[in-house]
């Protein structure tokens, strides 16, 4: 931010923590109302006698809706701020569950939870900017990877509830829970959550200083009597002007095709487990435990990458993560048929992907500025999760055409390697412009 309002070099003060606080648990929210249609699929599957490939488009409509919200609800952020963003879209996420739970067949469901993921995916990308944005220096790798760690927890907490809850009240039952949860969450976030103040700073909408200096007053810090002055491209040029002009072109292609090759692996593992286990087993329980033995290890997965994220750079720790996925992946299909040992790996891939998850939210935010940050993310998930969308259903189709489970789990590898080279292209582009620096003083304030 090219002003001297700043506070994110300093340490977080309780205003700031509270900020990351609320949107860590809107995160377990967003996880818990997209995860609980993997859980209900065994059960609805059944009802409704849905074959596995309408299956595959139900587990993927809320995906579709997520991507469509981060490429245009997201970008909206930049221009109406990211508080008002987030409570446009818990209103969504909570008409899309309430629905959900009164849906009376496949068409109505796969409408409402499309409504469902739009929510979802405007204010996914939309919190990891403000997460970012309230995070200090020192410690943004740090909270990336614990925000990161929202999304599994609800997850798990969808599996944990829902193993009991739909053999007793059937699945409608955790869809009512999903939409509790969101309501509540919604009164919450609009009693506390703060605005951007680099959105503030940077747009300037009505009252934009007063509301500034109530933002430093809550974090302890001295107030301005004036706006800071802003240079001429900061004025001029325009979000996705930013996005797609070099140098950050290529990083902005490196993040969508990394981060697409990645949340492919990562959906279908995530929506397909559970059903492929319990088919493999004969028994819906275990496919649940399964399902939440992996999203426990995104869990872990989140919290160990926010504790190395202390010593080491985010982007070396995103490789490894990417790589060691794919060989979790490898392994996992080695072992399918081997209840004990699928468990073991389940939670290992699970805790390698998540943290590449978390790695993506960590590294991202540094590629845009303030004016663009919505924008840039929002498309990178966005745009990343229309390639996701179709692993679900292409994995319907593949095993309608008789393919193995454990085939289809070697080759999503391949995805994740692809994503890891993303990120070493992405590493070497901030280096070059590194050096560039050295010997240039026009050189761009992304190379810092």
């Amino acid at each position: 931010m090219s002003t001297s309002i700043d506070f994110r070099s300093s340490a977080m003060s309780r205003f700031q923590i509270m900020a990351v606080i609320i949107s860590l648990i809107l995160i377990f929210i967003d996880g818990f109302d997209v995860a609980v249609m993997a859980y209900a699929a065994p059960s609805l599957s059944r009802e409704w006698g849905i074959s596995p490939v309408m299956l595959g488009y139900l587990l993927s409509a809320s995906l579709f809706g997520m991507a469509a919200g981060s490429i245009f609800l997201t970008p909206v952020a930049d221009k109406i701020g990211r508080r008002k963003l987030t409570l446009i879209s818990l209103t969504i996420i909570s008409i899309g569950m309430v629905l959900s739970v009164l849906a009376g067949g496949v068409g109505q469901l796969i409408a409402w939870r499309v409504l469902t993921g739009l929510g979802v995916g405007g204010m996914m990308a939309n919190l990891n900017v403000l997460v970012s944005e309230y995070s200090s220096d020192r410690r943004r790798g740090s909270i990336m990877g614990i925000y990161a760690a929202g999304y599994p927890i609800g997850a798990t907490i969808g599996g944990l509830v829902a193993g009991p809850m739909i053999p007793a009240f059937g699945w409608h039952s955790v869809f009512a829970v999903g939409a509790a949860l969101t309501i509540i969450m919604l009164v919450v976030s609009w009693r506390f959550l703060p605005e951007s103040l680099e959105y503030l700073v940077t747009k300037r909408p009505e009252k934009a200083l007063e509301k500034i200096n109530t933002i430093l007053s809550k974090t302890g810090r001295e107030t301005v009597s004036v706006l800071p002055a802003q240079n001429t491209d900061e004025r001029s040029q325009s979000a996705i002007s930013e996005i797609l002009t070099s140098p950050v072109r290529l990083r902005t292609l490196m993040l969508w095709i990394g981060y697409a090759c990645l949340v492919a692996a990562y959906y279908f593992a995530n929506t397909w487990t559970p059903k492929i286990m319990a088919g493999a087993s004969g028994d819906d329980t275990l496919g649940v435990t399964v399902g939440v033995i992996a999203n426990a290890g995104g869990i872990l997965g989140c919290f160990i990458f926010s504790g190395l994220a202390v010593k080491f750079r985010s982007r070396p720790l995103l490789v490894s993560a990417l790589v060691g996925s794919a060989i979790a992946y490898i392994v996992f299909s080695l072992v399918f048929e081997q209840i004990s040992l699928a468990m073991v790996f389940a939670l290992l891939l699970g805790m390698l992907t998540t943290a590449g998850i978390a790695g993506f939210y960590a590294v991202s935010p540094d590629v845009y500025s303030a004016r663009a940050r919505a924008t840039g993310i929002g498309w990178m998930i966005g745009l990343g999760r229309l390639m996701s969308i179709a692993a679900p259903i292409l994995v319907g189709y593949l095993l309608s055409g008789g393919w193995a489970p454990e085939t289809i789990f070697a080759v999503f590898a391949a995805p994740l390697l692809a994503s890891a080279l993303c990120i070493i292209a992405l590493g070497y582009s901030f280096k070059r412009e590194q050096r560039a620096a050295k010997n240039s003083p026009l050189a761009t304030p992304a190379a810092s």
